[in-house]
């Protein structure tokens, strides 16, 4: 075959996979963490991935996603968190273990939250500007 019938079926599927991604999100399953030691294995439990002090403003607008969401966006960037009927606008600013593909933690004020929080399914959408990186 020759390179000119190659190149169209790439940008094929890189538009595949943007559009969708743009337009409706990602469907996630979400749970949550707080700065609790309960909750993360870290010897700063209020200190994130991206060095970021956590703060009482951080509750309900800090995400941590899993390596494989994580790929995609820097540290920063902004989401539409849609679970069931609640929408929260959060930023990325911390890294979940490996063990854990698809998913989202959402940072609550405590660990007792946290468990009546339990894990449910959510849609985390990039808002402007904060798109997967190519």
């Amino acid at each position: 075959m020759s390179p000119k019938l190659k190149w169209p079926a790439l940008a094929v599927c890189v538009l595949s996979f943007a559009l969708p991604v743009q337009a409706h999100g990602f469907q996630v399953r979400v749970s949550a963490y707080a700065a609790d030691r309960r909750c993360t294995k870290r010897f700063h439990p209020r200190i994130t991935a991206s060095m970021h002090r956590i703060t009482s403003r951080d509750y309900y607008s800090l995400v941590a996603l899993s390596p494989d969401l994580a790929k995609h966006f820097r540290f920063g960037d902004r989401f539409r968190l849609r679970i069931n009927h609640k929408v929260y606008t959060v930023r990325y600013q911390d890294k979940m273990p490996r063990s854990r593909p698809g998913r989202v933690d959402f940072l609550l004020p405590s660990y007792g939250s946290c468990r009546k929080f339990g894990i449910k399914r959510a849609t985390l959408t990039p808002l402007k500007g904060g798109g997967p990186r190519t």
